[in-house]
């Protein structure tokens, strides 16, 4: 008994499973998880689907510790998947019902919305009169872009993350620890390499992601209005919340939305309405940290499924909190300056170039310090290595070896 469950422990015990058999395991889950959430509650009530719910809640979580594939680069994708999936049906299930007291119940169209929100803007009614719709009116997008506009956006995109991953596939966790340690002025290149391989990579997924749907569902048209970029050049933000609330990618927006932040706006609103006069600015500070929190426990449930619980727990416990939430808090305190401190500064400063210049410091230095933290437990696990696109390891492994000056400008990992 002790011996199976110790698969679930994660790491090296976990039970290795042939590509086409590993996706089906974990998602299975979520299949009967959706079937039940749309059954219109006279026909099954909450509490029936309630309980319904719990082994296969369970069953998100402890798959990703159990089961592997050996490709580290899908056991990443399946541990991101099946956490947000625990999320967004834990909200539907439970937390919803028990927070604003509705049904567990959910329409197709909005499950539909919720899984290509992060990239495409389904249009609403008009809450109100505007410039261009009255009242209950939707909008209409114009289609003026065709597929292959995707397709050449996204060779581009593989085409960045090949060269620039040839190059970060050199290096192992713990060089990139002891380069942040004695080589800075390095280490500040390496941290603009990864921030330009996670663009590339992640709009490399988001056009993948468009192509088929606009093949499969809207006949080989787009509107370029309706779209969005998963990743929009983070590493020229202007500020920690312009970066992580626009130019990150947005994959789990509507998830992160619906829980945690509504049920902690609204709990904390309610605990502080009758006893401090800002309970509402209050209450959406606490629902913005939460946000942060949650991107930060999947980032340490991925790194715990995959490492092993053991060695997480003892090396790399608590490193993606300290990242997340120190950004949440950065970004909190960026806002109390701009509202106590730059708002009373002249408008020749604050709109000049050297206030922007100023600003893209902020971010830099901020990402720049932080980013060992973040990176270090992914790197030494070693996702990188595992990369579908090698198409131009060879060309560079081959130009590092035959120019020995270069090896200082390099990591380790490079074959002789």
């Amino acid at each position: 008994m002790i011996d199976s469950l110790s698969i679930f422990l994660g790491g090296e015990n976990r039970i290795t499973l042939p590509f086409l058999a590993y996706p089906p395991l974990f998602i299975s889950p979520a299949i009967p998880l959706a079937a039940l959430i749309i059954i219109p509650n006279a026909k099954l009530p909450t509490i029936a689907k309630q309980i319904l719910s719990i082994p296969l809640l369970l069953a998100l979580v402890l798959i990703p510790f159990g089961f592997t594939n050996g490709n580290r680069v899908i056991d990443l994708i399946a541990g991101v998947l099946n956490y947000n999936l625990f999320l967004r049906f834990l909200e539907l299930y439970w937390v919803g019902p028990l927070v604003q007291d509705r049904a567990a119940y959910a329409t197709v169209e909005s499950l539909w919305i919720d899984f290509w929100g992060c990239m495409r803007t389904f249009p609403q009614p008009a809450k109100e009169d505007t410039k261009d719709l009255k009242k209950g009116e939707v909008k209409v997008y114009k289609k003026d872009q065709k597929f292959y506009h995707i397709i050449l956006k996204l060779l581009g995109s593989i085409m960045v993350t090949d060269i620039v991953g040839s190059y970060m596939n050199t290096f192992t966790g713990t060089e990139l620890a002891q380069i942040y340690v004695d080589r800075p002025a390095f280490f500040l290149v390496v941290f603009f390499f990864a921030t330009i391989i996670l663009n590339s990579a992640f709009n490399s997924l988001g056009y993948s992601i468009q192509l088929f749907y606009c093949l499969a569902f809207e006949g080989g048209s787009y509107s370029s209005e309706q779209w969005r970029p998963l990743m929009i050049n983070p590493v020229i933000s202007s500020s920690l919340d312009n970066l992580w609330s626009y130019r990150w990618h947005q994959l789990f927006k509507s998830t992160w939305l619906a829980f945690p932040f509504r049920p902690v706006r609204i709990l904390t609103d309610r605990l502080l309405t009758k006893k401090v006069k800002n309970s509402k600015s209050i209450s959406f500070i606490m629902a913005s940290i939460a946000v942060f929190v949650a991107s930060a426990l999947m980032h340490e449930f991925v790194i715990a499924a995959n490492m092993g619980w053991p060695i997480y727990s003892r090396f790399y416990m608590g490193e993606q909190v300290i990242f997340f939430v120190g950004h949440g808090l950065g970004a909190m305190v960026e806002n109390v300056i701009k509202m106590s401190v730059v708002k009373k500064l002249p408008k020749s400063f604050t709109e000049s170039v050297w206030c922007r210049i100023l600003q893209h410091i902020w971010v830099i230095a901020f990402g720049y310090l932080s980013f060992i933290y973040i990176m270090k437990g992914f790197m030494t696990w070693g996702f990188h290595h595992d990369t579908p696109l090698t198409f131009t390891r060879p060309w560079f492994n081959e130009l590092i070896r035959s120019n020995p000056a270069l090896l200082s400008y390099v990591g380790g990992n490079v074959p002789f």
